[in-house]
């Protein structure tokens, strides 16, 4: 990835601050299209989804309006977002139908196990997924969640099972209920029923409490809280009250001839559990003319009450109207929000085209103030994405997706243009000078641990914990400020670093090594009394290029950075392990 924009830093309406992170710590690549095998056909709706737990493997899943029949379609990428290869995820044969859509994604972060799924709405049909495993090349065979017709939007999550951390449930909300699954989506019970509503939107807590938000057709947007595994719900929790409310099938308050459902966007912060959630909502009128923004609330007693909503987006022009967000929570608890927005053209409500781009948002200070960036670095126009479909208005799509995962964020999002029609779009977006690429999964005598490295003895003398690797300063070639970090090492344990241009997968005594090609060797390095040591700066870029073996990273190149080192008393009593890896974007 080259050519990146430094994010742009504004405050929000609301906000009276700038940005506290620096800007040159965000890093937005160009548009990358996503659909380019299969989906030569209109495309739209996009669910994403990265496990933090394997950050450079992500799904990402569209309908596909093909002559022959609708169907959804998830891109699979290995690289962190900058390629993908297209699968078709079809429920079996007796479940399959003419039309099979809605795609909806989960992550394991304990695994990094993906899920993705869709509806076949045949007579037939119902609600299926399929699960995509660490280190497999394709997705298992597809499961029914329920075979009934009429089922319509789901959304999926998974997290820690109530009853047992060391377990995975996994869920999927739709217009039935919510179903869940205790063997990783091989079968599924329920659904449990929530009550009238579109959008079910489910996520998990950190202990494994699952919240599902949704609208409620009218002037709410409601959460029902489980904190048994979804087997029972508590009553409707409004999460906030709408100052405009449209019909689901038409479009009255932007700029289009396409609907606008008010659907929403929910994240929970896996260390704090802070919830948050996003939606679009009028603020100001002029006559006809309607103002709609992004609005954020946040809860921090489990979605009990909710804070005044404070609006994200950066514009406050009457004629500028931003919609369909979603959002995401990083491992740091960083937010990270999406959405499609009409800034760059003055266009009234009743307009028959929008032009439209989208915009990515991003906070580190729990949404007090935002940095936000353009992704399209054109306008496109609504009319060359419009499909019928028998509705009041048109379809364009109804929601975006966005997943964040090891320091890079990855949204998916729809443009169009009169030649191809619409098409399916990312940007890698990295966050800070080093993402993680290579966390503790598939480790060799079953010493996983997706927080750091492969489990070893180090300095906390648990073998279910590994060691881990991060980067600070900057990605700068010519400044080689760049300090490399590493933790979780036996006190006084030394310890090699290597960098490559490339990946792999291979095992290296108790770890997993995922440098590939030609190696750089670092000198030997001895951890402290911690078990940590820094390498850096001045010796990342000027060692690379030294003697034995000259050669280190040019301005424009990615390399991979992972260690090494000893560990006597390891799991698997090999006598040495491996870190985390890291990746460099370097400038």
């Amino acid at each position: 990835m080259q050519n990146s924009i430094l994010i742009v830093s504004v405050a929000a309406l609301v906000a009276s601050a700038p940005l506290s992170a620096a800007p040159s710590q965000v890093r937005v690549g160009p548009p990358i299209r996503i659909d380019q095998t299969a989906g030569q056909h209109p495309s739209s709706e996009t669910s994403q989804a990265t496990s933090p737990a394997n950050p450079l493997v992500g799904i990402c899943g569209w309908n596909d309006f093909s002559p022959t029949g609708t169907r959804s379609i998830f891109g699979v990428t290995r690289d962190g977002g900058e390629s993908w290869a297209e699968s078709i995820v079809r429920p079996a044969l007796p479940f399959q139908s003419p039309a099979e859509g809605d795609p909806m994604t989960a992550y394991d972060p304990r695994t990094g196990t993906l899920w993705a799924g869709a509806i076949s709405f045949g007579a037939n049909g119902g609600v299926y997924c399929a699960r995509l495993e660490p280190g497999q090349s394709s997705f298992q065979p597809s499961k029914m969640i329920q075979v009934a017709s009429g089922t319509d939007k789901g959304w999926m999550a998974a997290g820690p099972d109530p009853t047992d951390p060391l377990k995975t449930r996994v869920y999927a909300a739709y217009n039935f209920g919510v179903a869940h699954s205790a063997d990783m989506g091989d079968t599924w019970q329920g659904p449990v029923a929530l009550g009238p509503g579109v959008g079910f939107l489910p996520r998990t807590g950190p202990s494994g409490e699952l919240y599902v938000a949704f609208w409620d057709f009218g002037s709410k947007h409601i959460l029902r809280r489980s904190f048994d595994g979804g087997l029972t719900f508590g009553p409707p929790i409004t999460i906030a009250d709408r100052m405009d409310v449209y019909g689901a099938q038409n479009n009255t308050a932007i700029p289009g001839a396409f609907r606008a459902p008010s659907l929403q966007g929910l994240a929970v912060d896996q260390n704090s559990g802070q919830l948050y959630f996003v939606y679009f909502d009028t603020t100001s009128q002029s006559g006809t003319q309607r103002d709609v923004d992004v609005y954020l609330t946040k809860s921090a007693d489990q979605g009990a009450t909710w804070s005044v909503p404070t609006i994200v987006n950066g514009d406050s022009q009457l004629e500028q109207d931003q919609f369909f967000p979603w959002i995401e929570v990083d491992e740091d608890g960083g937010l990270h929000v999406l959405f499609n927005d009409t800034r760059h053209h003055a266009q009234v409500d009743e307009a028959q085209g929008a032009l439209l781009d989208s915009y990515y948002a991003y906070s580190d200070d729990a949404g007090s103030t935002w940095a936000e960036q353009r992704l399209t670095p054109s306008s496109w126009d609504s009319q060359d994405a419009l499909l019928g479909g028998g509705f009041n208005f048109g379809y364009i799509g109804d929601y975006l997706g966005l997943s964040v995962g090891g320091g890079r964020a990855l949204p998916t999002y729809v443009t169009a243009s009169p030649a191809t029609g619409s098409d399916i779009m990312t940007n890698v977006i990295l966050h800070g000078p080093a993402q993680v690429v290579c966390l503790g999964l598939l480790c060799p005598c079953g010493n996983d641990d997706p927080r750091a490295g492969c489990g070893n003895n180090g300095n906390d003398g648990q073998s279910s914990t590994g060691a881990s690797m991060q980067g600070s300063g900057s990605p700068s070639v010519a400044l080689d400020d760049l300090v490399i970090e590493v933790a979780g090492l036996a006190p006084n344990q030394f310890s090699l670093i290597f960098a490559a241009q490339g990946l792999g997968s291979s095992t290296i005594g108790d770890g997993h090594f995922c440098l590939g090609g030609p190696l750089k060797r670092y000198p030997i390095l001895q951890a402290d009394s911690a078990g940590a040591y820094q390498f850096g700066p001045g010796q990342v870029v000027a060692l690379a290029r030294s003697a034995p073996s000259p050669f280190g990273p040019q301005p424009g190149e990615t390399w991979y950075y992972q260690a090494i080192y000893r560990d006597t008393a390891g799991p698997c009593n090999t006598g040495f392990n491996v870190t985390s890896a890291v990746s460099v974007l370097w400038e």
